[in-house]
């Protein structure tokens, strides 16, 4: 393994490679070491090209001088399993999805999905990129008309009770709470608002990397297994 986050001397040179939700999220602890690249949020509605887009970005770089390449996804609907790099370490957070992310760690996500089952979350970045039950509701109109849509939209979403913004703290969040508030109202459940925490971003790309994160050898392939005891 060449990278060595704990050298006085340097830092490492990173590749982060992520989602373009979470732009704003990573990019705030940029330090003239990193490059980035994010890739459009609908994959995380295709999974199943999720690792070939991935894999194909990996490989585009496979002859750069980056000491390890940082990858800002979850398993994802085992979106993420098989790639590998041949050149580089992954380093990659061992989450089920983004919102253990956004939350700031592992434990966070499984009390709220513990005290707080059928819970939709939304970030200002999910809306700004992303997709919402409303921009899906507009998008199921112009196909199917306003009945069908509404109709659609809720049997999709009857299991949620609960819409929960999490403020990641690099938004102005007037704009986006409202959009938020405005998607609880719409589906007719409760709406609240958590604070989210930067602090598994901030370990991504500065480390350490302790047992919330996988770090693979070069051709090394992501497994499923790897995240089954989370």
């Amino acid at each position: 393994m060449r990278i060595h986050l704990h050298s006085r001397w340097k830092r490492p040179k990173l590749l982060i490679l992520a989602c373009s939700v979470m732009e704003r999220e990573f990019k705030q602890f940029k330090n003239g070491q990193m490059d980035f690249i994010f890739l459009d949020y609908g994959l995380h509605r295709t999974p199943e090209h999720m690792g070939q887009a991935i894999q194909e970005e990996i490989e585009r770089v496979s002859d750069s001088p980056y000491d390890g390449i940082v990858l800002g996804y979850g398993l994802c609907s085992n979106g993420i399993v098989g790639v590998r790099s041949k050149t580089h370490p992954l380093i990659i957070p061992r989450v089920h999805d983004c919102i253990s992310l956004f939350l700031g760690s592992i434990e966070s996500y499984q009390h709220q999905s513990k005290e707080h089952p059928g819970t939709y979350y939304l970030t200002p970045g999910w809306i700004e990129k992303g997709q919402t039950p409303l921009s899906k509701y507009e998008s199921y109109e112009k196909s199917y008309g306003e009945e069908t849509a509404r109709w659609v939209l809720h049997e999709e979403m009857k299991h949620y009770t609960r819409i929960v913004f999490i403020d990641t703290g690099v938004y102005a969040l007037e704009f986006y709470r409202t959009v938020a508030r405005q998607n609880a109202e719409f589906l007719g459940v409760a709406f609240e608002e958590v604070k989210g925490s930067p602090e598994m971003f901030k370990k991504l790309v500065c480390g350490p990397w302790g047992e919330d994160f996988l770090v693979l050898d070069q051709n090394q392939p992501v497994q499923q297994e790897m995240f089954f005891d989370l």
